[in-house]
C-alpha cells in the first residue's frame, strides 16, 4: 500500500474507535501512522486531527457533558503535564513504558473488581494530573480519565462525551508543549492533518451509530477491552526496548 493509503486506512479506523469509545483515537493510530511518517510526526498528525474535531465534538455532545467533572480534570492535566514532559527527558522512555503498562492494568483489574471512585474535587483532579502526567511522560493521558468515568459508574453518554473534549483538551497542551519548545510543525503536516480530517469524521460517524446501539454494559466492555490493548501494546514496546 502507499504511504496516503496507510494514512487514509489508519485514520478511518481509529476515528471508528474514537467514535464508539469517544477514546482511543491515538492508540490505533499512532502505530501504523509511523509506518508512513516519522514517529514525532505521527503523533502531532494525531494531535492535530484530535484538536480539529473539538468544535463538532462540542457541537454534538454539549448536553452530555459532565461539565463540573470536565473542568476538574483539565485543571488537574494543565498542572501535571509539563512536570510529566519535564521527566520524560530525564527517564528512561521503555522504563516508563513498563511502569505505565502496570499501573494502566492494575486499575483496569480495580474496574473490573467494580471499586468505585468517589464524587468530590480531589479524584477527579487526581484524575486529570495523573492523566497529564502520562501524558506528558508517554502521549497516553487516557486510561486515568477513562478509570474515573467508569469508576464513577457514569452512563455511556457522559463518559464518552466527556472523553472526547477531554482528550482535544491534552492534545491542545501536548501540541503547544511541542511548538514552543522546538520546531517540529510544519505546513506540510498541516495539510496532511486537512487531508485526513475527513476521514476521521467518516469512521467517527460510523463508530458513533454502533455506540447508539450498545447499552452501558457494552459500552464499558469496549472501553476496558480498550484500556486492556493500551497496557499491551505499551507493555511490549516498553520490554522491547530494553531486551
Amino acid at each position: 500500500m502507499t504511504d496516503l493509503t496507510v494514512l487514509a486506512a489508519a485514520t478511518l479506523a481509529a476515528g471508528f474507535l474514537r467514535g464508539v469509545t469517544g477514546f482511543g483515537f491515538a492508540l490505533a493510530a499512532v502505530p501504523f501512522y509511523s509506518l508512513s511518517v516519522p514517529p514525532l510526526q505521527a503523533v502531532i498528525l494525531a494531535q492535530m486531527l484530535q484538536i480539529a474535531a473539538a468544535p463538532t465534538d462540542v457541537v454534538a455532545n454539549w448536553r452530555h457533558l459532565d461539565r463540573r467533572a470536565l473542568g476538574l480534570l483539565c485543571a488537574g492535566a494543565i498542572v501535571c503535564t509539563p512536570l510529566g514532559a519535564y521527566f520524560a527527558t530525564r527517564l528512561d522512555a521503555d522504563v516508563m513504558r513498563l511502569a505505565i503498562a502496570v499501573v494502566v492494568l492494575l486499575g483496569l483489574f480495580a474496574l473490573l473488581a467494580k471499586l468505585r471512585i468517589p464524587e468530590g474535587r480531589i479524584p477527579a483532579i487526581a484524575a486529570g494530573g495523573i492523566a497529564g502526567l502520562l501524558g506528558g511522560l508517554a502521549a497516553m493521558p487516557g486510561p486515568p480519565a477513562v478509570a474515573y468515568f467508569l469508576g464513577r459508574g457514569a452512563d455511556k453518554a457522559t463518559s464518552r462525551a466527556s472523553l472526547l473534549l477531554f482528550f482535544a483538551f491534552t492534545a491542545s497542551i501536548a501540541l503547544a508543549s511541542l511548538a514552543l519548545g522546538a520546531d517540529v510543525l510544519s505546513w506540510a503536516m498541516l495539510w496532511q492533518a486537512a487531508a485526513m480530517y475527513p476521514l476521521m469524521l467518516a469512521g467517527t460517524w460510523a463508530g458513533t451509530l454502533l455506540f447508539r446501539r450498545l447499552g452501558d454494559g457494552h459500552y464499558r466492555s469496549a472501553a476496558l477491552g480498550v484500556l486492556f490493548l493500551s497496557a499491551i501494546l505499551t507493555g511490549v514496546k516498553g520490554l522491547g526496548g530494553l531486551l
